[in-house]
């Protein structure tokens, strides 16, 4: 298996405007809300701005490097040699996913579209790949290989195990573990490899890509859980640990719902104890805040992509 080496570690610079509905692809920033580190860690609220719709393309991307030639034809990867799926709870999972912009595919019934289920999107995804920010070109993903300048064809899912995350019934999707203010972006795509890409270059393919933040996932899907499973965390009225603002303590049983996030804190409706998505007799449901993230900016979270069963 080829994979790009671990590439140098950066502190995590978060973007100065991240999206409010946590998206951000090449076509533009809109309904955005704006944020620095500092004011994630010194306030518990959120400036909403209305961001011009090419905003994102006042940032410089690279130029588009060549593709290669000939450009392999398109493929499906194979779903045996795709790894990760449901992270474990060592696993870091990043600030969020890329995946493609237009999900309607999800929800189509035609034969085209259902051939773009689980990681099926990528036969139509491009997208040039390097090894670190402003640094050189590497390679290519696109239309289902991995393609290192120079080099054969890497059949993704074939040739080469790849990581990817289940975020929605039928949808596999890449973590991406940095983004920085340049418009630079990590994510991960083997067990082992990350590479970088630019946001400028989400639409070089028959598929555009986006990047969607996980807080954004988290609200989409309605249902959260604890990755360190028996995990209880305490509730409290406000964000922040103040003994004196805990409101009770959320148990493993519970049915979690993130209603909004401020840093490392969502406000959630926890209802409890439930066995799985079914609120036993008694439950009683209580809204407050309550920890998401851990202060190296790991999610303590996750969810069913399937959903309730």
């Amino acid at each position: 298996m080829i994979a790009i080496a671990a590439v140098m570690k950066k502190k995590i610079t978060h973007i100065s405007v991240l999206i409010a509905l946590g998206l951000w692809s090449s076509g533009g920033l809109i309904s955005a809300v704006a944020w620095s580190s500092e004011k994630l860690a010194n306030s518990a609220t959120f400036d909403t701005i209305s961001v011009a719709e090419g905003l994102a393309q006042t940032l410089t991307p690279p130029p588009v490097p060549p593709q290669p030639n000939p450009v392999p034809s398109s493929r499906v990867p194979s779903t045996a040699g795709i790894v990760g799926l449901v992270p474990e709870e060592v696993n870091d999972i990043g600030v969020g996913h890329l995946r493609p912009q237009d999900l309607s595919f999800l929800v189509a019934s035609d034969e085209d579209s259902r051939s773009l289920l689980g990681a099926g999107w990528l036969q139509s995804a491009a997208i040039p790949i390097y090894i670190e920010p402003n640094g050189p070109h590497w390679g290519w993903i696109i239309n289902g290989w991995l393609v290192p300048n120079g080099q054969s064809p890497i059949a993704l899912g074939q040739d080469a195990t790849f990581l990817m995350l289940q975020t929605d019934f039928d949808l596999l999707t890449f973590p991406v573990t940095q983004i920085l203010e340049d418009g630079w972006f990590q994510f991960q795509y083997t067990p082992a490899g990350t590479a970088w890409a630019h946001v400028g270059h989400l639409n070089l393919g028959a598929v555009d890509l986006a990047i969607e933040s996980w807080e954004n996932r988290f609200v989409d899907v309605g249902q959260v859980e604890f990755r360190p499973h028996g995990l209880s965390q305490s509730l409290y009225a406000v964000p922040g640990e103040a003994a004196e603002g805990i409101l009770g303590l959320v148990g493993p049983n519970s049915f979690i719902q993130p209603l909004i996030f401020e840093g490392d804190w969502m406000l959630v409706e926890v209802t409890q104890p439930t066995d799985g998505c079914t609120f036993l007799p008694g439950a009683i449901t209580q809204e407050g805040w309550m920890r998401w993230r851990n202060s190296d900016e790991g999610s303590l979270v996750w969810f069913a992509a399937k959903g309730c069963e």
